[in-house]
């Protein structure tokens, strides 16, 4: 299956800036449209929602679709698309929301054993039967979602289960699960990890002799037994995941519970078995239904969450954030996600957290809600310049002072000496403002349509510099100046034409500044190419 290329919206091209709802606000119409009323007051065109097996299936075989007939109605009254989460054998490493009628029949839908024997509160992925009757259940509602919405495509995409694996034991210890184990690997998986020529499967192949057959430990060695574990686990996700698709073909993709707690074991510091970047390469090899893995990112230090977005962004992988954090730096990572790995969607988690009981946005929230406007307004941009490299990121990092750039023709800098939006050099709009109870960091994107021309969004001042001339930019280091055309402010209107609404020069061009603020929208600057 080809890489996934991005959403859509009436046929183009659709950046989905999105907010998940609470675990609990689809049981009823009433929390879902409050949850759905927070996503648009955050500034966000897509809304995270889950549909509970237990709910869609009561008893066996009588289905109730009225959860998502009227999350669907909601969506389309206030202009959202809508991404539904199937809670179903695994929300979180737990079947909490399997029907009654699997969680009581532990003979006709066997758990997973932990070590001693203990039933685990796990459905098996070694037994036919458990998958069988998650995907009978997920095929009855995608036909339903295809009967009331084909046409309108109000859902762009669904997530199988949520952050899937085994909690409380590092595997399945069932019969099944242990012969699996010692099986031979399936046929074409070490040729799969051999041209991969990367990546953790690979060094253990390599390191166990490069054997293309054997039992799992033979082949990769002690860490065979969570690559089968993997195995099995994304065979069962895709298996459903293949049954849907042919009830109604719309993007499908697992979410991931990132590994690091209590030493990194599976089980204990994550759910064994999930698509970890350690195991990434199992999945990828066993998911051809699945149109792409998506990681819950959380992390509060930049570092980490730059690799961890490096080790999903791949080409066969394209990057989709269905879980963040909406306080803390979130607000300025995100532009890594988007501008260095090209993301095709991003979402942060319990929006309703976002507001105080009058509806009013919590302090902590309001970058977020800045950040998502920021994306909004440049959603044409997004999409058509996506893995061109003409998008960059401004991140404000803790302890660094600056970012560079280097453009076709220019050398960038963007400075983080002013901490928030009310700095030099924003124009008397900014300054006037009413200055943020919390500094706002400096985020946002710089894209480079042509070697002259960038479209600025964000928060951040940015400095040029020619290339060709090192001489010059020497003599004019303390007033440097490039020639330009015109540096205006403006929107883009719904066919993706630059509305002009303002223009800059003087005081609010001086010193080789460009700016990008909250209150200027989207700034355009046009340079002069006269040879230098």
């Amino acid at each position: 299956m080809d890489a996934f290329k991005g959403f859509t919206k009436n046929g183009k091209p659709f950046f989905p800036v999105g907010a998940q709802t609470h675990n609990s606000s689809s049981y009823t119409e009433k929390d879902f449209r409050h949850a759905a009323l927070c996503t648009k007051n955050l500034n966000c065109n897509m809304i995270e929602a889950p549909v509970y097996w237990h709910k869609i299936e009561p008893q066996e075989d009588k289905f109730d679709f009225s959860s998502i007939d009227y999350m669907i109605k909601i969506c389309r009254e206030m202009d959202l698309k809508l991404v539904v989460l199937w809670f179903a054998t695994w929300k979180n490493g737990d079947m909490s929301y399997c029907p009654p009628f699997v969680k009581a029949d532990v003979k006709r839908f066997p758990r997973a054993l932990a070590a001693d024997g203990t039933l685990l509160h796990n459905l098996s992925t070694h037994v036919d039967a458990n998958k069988k009757a998650d995907a009978k259940a997920f095929v009855k509602l995608m036909e339903h979602i295809k009967e009331i919405d084909e046409k309108e495509q109000t859902m762009i995409a669904i997530q199988i289960e949520n952050e899937p694996g085994y909690l409380r034991s590092d595997r399945d210890y069932c019969p099944e699960a242990e012969k699996d184990l010692k099986s031979n690997i399936p046929d074409k998986l070490a040729g799969y990890i051999e041209s991969r020529g990367c990546g953790f499967p690979n060094e253990q192949w390599k390191k166990y002799g490069k054997k293309m057959s054997g039992a799992w430990e033979e082949v990769f060695g002690i860490h065979g037994i969570e690559f089968c574990g993997a195995y099995y686990l994304a065979q069962y996700i895709d298996y459903i995941a293949e049954c849907g698709k042919k009830a109604y073909d719309i993007p499908m993709y697992v979410n991931v519970w990132l590994g690091g707690g209590d030493y990194g074991i599976p089980g204990l510091g994550y759910p064994g078995g999930g698509a970890l970047v350690k195991v990434l390469d199992i999945w990828k090899f066993n998911t051809p239904h699945i149109d792409f893995i998506a990681p819950d990112i959380y992390s509060q230090h930049y570092r980490s969450y730059r690799d961890l977005c490096d080790g999903y962004a791949r080409d066969d992988n394209p990057l989709f954030v269905p879980e963040s954090a909406s306080v803390g730096p979130n607000a300025a990572f995100m532009f890594y996600a988007i501008g260095a790995c090209n993301a095709i969607g991003y979402a942060t988690f319990g929006v309703e957290s976002s507001f105080d009981a009058d509806g009013v946005i919590k302090p902590n929230n309001i970058a977020m809600r800045e950040s998502n406007q920021f994306l909004l307004s440049v959603q044409n941009l997004l999409c058509k310049y996506r893995g061109t490299g003409k998008i960059h990121a401004v991140v404000q990092e803790d302890g660094v002072g600056q970012a560079n750039y280097e453009f076709e023709r220019y050398y960038g800098c963007v400075k983080f000496i002013f901490p928030g939006r009310h700095g030099q050099g924003t124009g008397y709009k900014g300054r006037n403002a009413t200055p943020a109870e919390t500094p706002l960091p400096f985020r946002g994107l710089i894209f480079e349509i042509s070697p002259t021309e960038f479209y600025l969004v964000g928060n951040f001042h940015l400095k040029l510099m020619y290339k060709s001339s090192p001489a010059r930019n020497m003599s004019t280091q303390l007033f440097p100046m490039i020639a330009f055309e015109s540096v205006q402010e403006g929107y883009f209107d719904d066919d993706g034409e630059y509305v002009v609404t303002g223009e800059r020069n003087g005081d609010e061009v001086m010193f080789g500044d460009y700016w990008a603020a909250p209150h200027s929208g989207v700034t355009r600057v046009r340079l002069i190419d006269n040879g230098i």
